[in-house]
């Protein structure tokens, strides 16, 4: 079996620049839109957790989106009241976003190289 699954699409070289440099777009835009928005704008409305919704109970990611968009901004005290974990669990994410970046890069800049190559 291929890797990647049963519905992994043989890309060409110039489609697998475009794939890559869009990933790579979108890599450095979303945290970027995530960071301008208002730093309330996930503190309000019903919860999705489904914790929440069915056994109105909470589980221990509930509220860490909020407390990571209130990290972001450096509210401190905001995050710690949404959920303690989002001190372990942001830096852990921004660690793996940045290791997605710099992979992503280093694909792109390869499959570049190996166009210009041929």
């Amino acid at each position: 079996m291929p890797q990647g699954g049963i519905f992994r699409i043989q890309l060409t070289q110039k489609q697998q620049v475009i794939r890559s440099s869009i990933i790579l777009l979108l890599i450095i835009i979303l945290p970027l839109v995530v960071f301008f928005l208002p730093i309330d704008f996930f503190d309000k409305g019903k919860s999705i957790c489904l914790s929440k919704v069915l056994l109105n109970t909470e589980c221990y990611a509930c509220g860490m989106t909020r407390a990571c968009k209130h990290l972001m901004h450096f509210d401190f005290e905001g995050a710690f009241n949404f959920n303690m974990g989002s001190f372990v669990v942001f830096p852990l994410l921004v660690f793996l976003w940045i290791r997605w970046y710099v992979e992503e890069r280093k694909k792109l800049k390869n499959l570049i190289a190996r166009k210009t190559n041929t």
